[in-house]
């Protein structure tokens, strides 16, 4: 897939399955990572933007991961490795 320019693409918005919390976090993780494999974020990065504490975050990402949005993995307590599909 090849990301010509920045926009969250509209079916997230669109899918109902996803909290609206939860679409926030993916635009963000979106722009953070536009036009790269793989992005590195931690809850602290998040937490400047959108209240939320660590377990909130990876319930999000669970979300987005069964979704197929992206795949996640955290290496650390609150650091994550991000790969946008």
């Amino acid at each position: 897939m090849n990301k010509r320019h920045l926009e969250v693409p509209q079916n997230v918005w669109e899918d109902k399955r996803i909290p609206k919390e939860t679409k926030y976090i993916y635009s963000y993780i979106y722009t953070k990572g536009f036009d790269r494999i793989i992005t590195d974020i931690n809850i602290g990065e998040i937490q400047q933007t959108i209240k939320i504490k660590n377990n909130g975050l990876k319930k999000s990402l669970d979300i987005l991961e069964r979704l197929k949005y992206l795949v996640y993995q955290e290496y650390a307590t609150g650091m994550y490795t991000i790969t946008l599909n």
